[in-house]
C-alpha cells in the first residue's frame, strides 16, 4: 500500500515530532481499505527490519479502531511480537496496540512495560493502561509510580490518567496527587489539582482558586472543579465569559442553585410516583462527577437533572411527563406495566 510504504519512508529518516506525526495520519489513512490493511499489518510485524514492525503494529492499533472482529488476532499479534521485541520504538507501538485491544490478557505485557527504561515507552503505557470504575491495583499502582517518573510527560500523562480517567478513590490515590500539585511542570500540577477536585477534596480548594485566577486550566478541568461545589470559587468563576462550562461550574458552587436543584429533584420525585406510582426510578451522584441523575431501572434511560431542569422551565411536573413520554409506550400506564 503506497500511504503505509510513504509512512515507512518517512520513519527511516524521521528528524522531528511532525514527521511521526505525518507517519501516523498516513497509517490512519491506510485503514481505510481494511482488508489490504490488514493483511499487510499481519506481514509486516513479522518483518526482520525493526521500522516495519513498527508501523505494522501502529497499523494492527489503528485497525482494531474500525473492526472490533481484528481484537483476538491483534491481541494475539501484539503479544507474540513483544516476546522477542527488542527495539524501543516498537516496544511503544506495542503498549498502544495493546491498549487499544481492551483486553485484559494485555495487561502484564502493559505492566512490564511500565518499568521500560525508555519514557517514551512509558509515556504510551500510561495512556494506555485500562482505567474507570473497576481498575486493578496493579494499574493503580502502576500509574502511581509512573506519576512519579523523571520525565515530564510521562508524569503529566500518568497524573492525567489518575486523576481524570480513574474512577477509583483511595488514600494512595489522593497521596499521589497531593505529590504533584507542586511539581515543576505546570500542567502536571493542573491534573494533580483537578484529580484532587473530581474526588472533593476540600483541601484542593486554594489550589483551584489559584489556577482560576491565573487562568491556568483547560476547560474540561471545570467539570472536576464543579465536584467541589465550593461557594469560595464564584468570585473566580465569574470573572470569565459565560460558556457551557462556567455556567455548570456556577451553578455547582452556587448553594442558592444547588438548593433549587435539590428541591426539584424532591418535586420531581414526587410528581413520577403520582403519573407511574410502579415505575422504578432513582436519583444518585457519582463520587467524581457533578451534578445528579435520574435512572430508570432497567430501562437503560437516564436523565441529567440540571438539562432537564432547565428544559422543563424547572416545572417538576412538565419534567415527569417529558421522562414518561420518553418511555417505551409514552404513557404513564406504559411506564407502570
Amino acid at each position: 500500500m503506497e500511504a503505509i510504504a510513504e509512512a515507512v519512508a518517512i520513519l527511516r529518516n524521521a528528524t522531528c515530532p511532525g514527521d511521526h506525526d505525518q507517519a501516523w495520519e498516513l497509517v490512519t489513512k491506510a485503514t481505510q481499505d481494511l482488508e489490504s490493511a490488514s493483511a499487510l499489518a499481519f506481514t509486516m510485524v513479522r518483518s526482520a527490519d525493526a521500522v516495519d514492525r513498527k508501523v505494522g503494529c501502529d497499523l494492527l492499533g489503528s485497525l482494531v479502531e474500525r473492526d472490533e472482529s481484528l481484537r483476538e488476532p491483534v491481541l494475539l499479534a501484539a503479544l507474540e511480537l513483544a516476546a522477542s521485541e527488542t527495539d524501543h520504538a516498537v516496544h511503544a507501538s506495542i503498549a498502544r496496540t495493546l491498549g487499544r485491544t481492551g483486553d485484559e490478557r494485555a495487561l502484564p505485557e502493559l505492566l512490564r512495560l511500565a518499568a521500560h527504561p525508555d519514557a517514551d515507552v512509558r509515556q504510551d503505557v500510561a495512556a494506555s493502561l485500562p482505567l474507570g470504575v473497576d481498575a486493578s491495583e496493579p494499574v493503580i499502582e502502576a500509574l502511581i509510580r509512573l506519576s512519579a517518573d523523571a520525565d515530564d510527560d510521562v508524569r503529566n500523562w500518568a497524573t492525567f490518567a489518575l486523576g481524570q480517567q480513574c474512577q477509583a478513590d483511595g488514600t494512595a490515590i489522593r497521596a499521589a496527587l497531593w505529590a504533584r500539585v507542586d511539581d515543576a511542570f505546570g500542567e502536571v500540577r493542573e491534573e494533580a489539582i483537578a484529580g484532587l477536585a473530581r474526588r472533593r477534596d476540600a483541601r484542593v480548594v486554594p489550589y483551584v482558586a489559584r489556577l482560576l485566577e491565573t487562568g491556568a486550566f483547560y476547560p474540561y478541568q471545570l467539570t472536576a472543579f464543579s465536584c467541589l461545589a465550593e461557594p469560595a470559587l464564584l468570585p473566580y468563576l465569574r470573572e470569565y465569559e459565560e460558556d457551557e462550562g462556567i455556567v455548570a461550574a456556577l451553578r455547582a458552587c452556587d448553594p442558592e442553585a444547588r438548593g433549587a436543584r435539590d428541591a426539584f429533584a424532591a418535586d420531581l420525585a414526587e410528581a413520577l410516583h403520582d403519573r407511574a406510582p410502579d415505575l422504578g426510578f432513582g436519583v444518585f451522584g457519582e463520587v467524581c462527577e457533578p451534578g445528579l441523575v435520574l435512572a430508570v431501572a432497567g430501562g437503560g434511560l437516564d436523565w441529567s437533572l440540571e438539562p432537564l431542569y432547565d428544559r422543563a422551565g424547572g416545572d417538576p411536573a412538565r419534567a415527569a411527563e417529558m421522562i414518561i413520554g420518553a418511555l417505551p409506550g409514552g404513557t404513564a400506564s406504559a411506564a407502570s406495566a
